[in-house]
């Protein structure tokens, strides 16, 4: 367990690709009895990931064990000192001075809420009235389209009467002169 700058006691909490770890000083587990313990040739490998992800924590374990942490390094001098805590905490977890144990509990993995839809659902049909009901049957709207142009008969009323009026208005004329 890491002694916190307040004097308070936790363990340290490092995400590793797909697993939440947990380290103590001393091998003692946490209060999770579910927590099982990682062999410390995994948690190395992790370790130069999480000192670039995870610099403070790992400083926080070093400085646990008794190490010493010089202010202002150069660029140089940091990845020095990087390599020395690094080559640290690896022996550190294979003396088991450092213990860590896999937490069960995934991490990034996201639920989503169901996305709102973008346009409203259109209004539902207006029933049509008995008027306006479409054609039963368009095979036989068809047929009978095909008929009355065969025979000459007009396919719109509106225009047949358009044509008759027209034929009384030159009737009309015709008489009138």
């Amino acid at each position: 367990m890491s002694l916190s700058t307040s004097g308070r006691t936790r363990p340290w909490r490092l995400r590793g690709r797909p697993l939440l770890y947990e380290v103590t000083l001393g091998g003692r587990p946490s209060e999770d009895a579910t927590a099982s313990q990682v062999p410390p040739e995994l948690v190395s490998w992790h370790l130069d990931h999480w000192l670039t992800c995870a610099r403070g924590t790992l400083l926080e374990m070093f400085a646990a064990l008794g190490g010493s942490l010089p202010w202002s390094l150069t660029s140089l001098e940091r990845s020095r000192n990087d390599r020395l805590v690094r080559e640290r905490l690896a022996r550190a977890f294979e003396l088991g001075e450092l213990v860590a144990f896999r937490v069960e509990e995934t991490v990034g993995a996201w639920t989503w809420p169901e996305p709102e839809p973008l346009r409203p659902e259109p209004p539902a049909p207006r029933p049509a009235r008995e008027e306006e009901a479409p054609f039963a049957e368009p095979a036989m709207q068809a047929l009978a389209l095909k008929r009355a142009a065969e025979q000459g008969v007009p396919f719109c009323e509106e225009c047949e009467k358009r044509k008759r009026q027209r034929e009384q208005e030159q009737k009309q004329k015709r008489e009138a002169a």
